[in-house]
């Protein structure tokens, strides 16, 4: 049997066909990742102002002004106080999501009348825009005709509205809680796919060995399910971290700066002290963000490298 052997061109042709196969995701890589976070870098060293064409070189002073700068009015150094509250922010909006998406894909993987309607219903958040739900929220937790208040008054638990947008604390946890909804249906359905992925003789073989349900669900269950959990928290942990619309629509970063995580502070520093070089400045606290991001996604990568090993 004799086989044909491909000429110069053809296989120039076969090289070049996979090339072209992955360039558009290349375009789009270079277009929408390489080339942003390449020009905040590069911006992070020059004192700019969109009124100017001609950016002046500052070194490092945007990243020493990040380090050193105290806002008037408020404590502690401006950026680190930022950063701070961004991550217990992002800690408590992602401690919302991991619980309430594993209790709620558990409830969904059971037996129920009209499981695929639930489903659905789940989902339905993840659907809308971000601005949307977080005017919905506003409006939901308003203090003089938002609904958590009236169904708080009518039932009698408080005798007065309560100000969830308007106390420091209360709009912290009032932001997170919202950001937590929006982004919950994403968490629900990933950790639903992996439970069902999960191997139904390993459940039946620690059943027929006398395991309780929390034993069969925190020995078997839990462990197979684990790497879905850590990459969906990874992901939503980024998301959050970068998260604006929620804020701003609901708080603008205050009542005194109480929700002024970093990408709000990051904006407010580009375009309130615009004059004074803020694109500059806001792109060296934008680096120091991305190098943070990095940092626990690298974290991540390795809690998730220990326990693929250790269930080896």
């Amino acid at each position: 049997m004799f086989h044909r052997r491909r000429g110069p061109g053809a296989r120039w042709r076969a090289r070049w066909a996979g090339v072209l196969y992955v360039l558009p995701m290349l375009l789009y890589l270079a277009l929408f990742l390489i080339y942003p976070i390449g020009r905040v870098l590069y911006l992070s060293f020059f004192d700019v102002t969109l009124l100017s064409m001609t950016p002046q070189w500052a070194g490092w002073s945007n990243y020493l002004w990040a380090f050193t700068f105290r806002m008037p009015g408020q404590e502690g150094v401006y950026f680190l106080a930022s950063l701070g509250r961004t991550v217990l922010w992002v800690g408590l909006s992602l401690l919302l999501k991991v619980s309430l998406g594993l209790a709620g894909a558990i409830l969904l993987h059971q037996e129920l009348a009209g499981r695929q309607v639930y489903r659905t219903l789940a989902v339905l958040p993840w659907g809308l825009p971000w601005a949307i739900a977080a005017m919905t929220w506003a409006w939901t937790m308003n203090t003089q005709f938002g609904l958590v208040n009236g169904v708080l008054l009518r039932l009698g638990l408080v005798s007065q509205p309560v100000a969830f947008l308007g106390a420091p604390v209360a709009a912290f946890v009032s932001t997170a809680v919202a950001d937590a909804w929006i982004g919950l249906p994403f968490m629900v359905v990933m950790i639903l796919a992996g439970l069902q992925s999960v191997p139904g003789d390993l459940l039946d073989a620690a059943l027929v060995d006398g395991a309780s349900p929390w034993i069969r669900f925190f020995r078997v269950t839990l462990p197979l399910v684990r790497p879905v959990v850590l990459t969906t928290a990874l992901l939503s942990t980024v998301w959050t971290f970068n998260s604006f619309d929620p804020i701003w629509v609901m708080t603008r970063g205050g009542p005194v700066s109480a929700t002024e995580t970093l990408p709000i502070a990051i904006y407010n520093v580009a375009f309130r002290l615009l004059r004074f070089g803020g694109l500059g400045k806001a792109a060296a606290m934008t680096t120091v963000q991305v190098l943070v991001v990095t940092a626990i996604t690298l974290g991540y990568l390795q809690a998730l490298r220990g326990g693929q090993e250790g269930s080896q």
